[in-house]
């Protein structure tokens, strides 16, 4: 039962930063999205060296 809540919680809470600071939330997800990019460009590096 406290997991259900815990989610539930965990919406509410990005529904209002979302709400109250849009431009805190866009620099958060374009800051994941430029970190899984950067991830996957290292990534690719790797295999591109690592595979003859």
């Amino acid at each position: 039962m406290s997991k259900k809540w815990l989610k539930w919680g965990g919406i509410a809470f990005v529904a209002w930063y979302i709400l109250k600071r849009p431009d805190g939330a866009a620099s958060v997800v374009q800051g994941t999205l430029n970190g899984l990019g950067g991830a996957a460009d290292s990534l690719s590096t790797f295999m591109t060296s690592a595979i003859p």
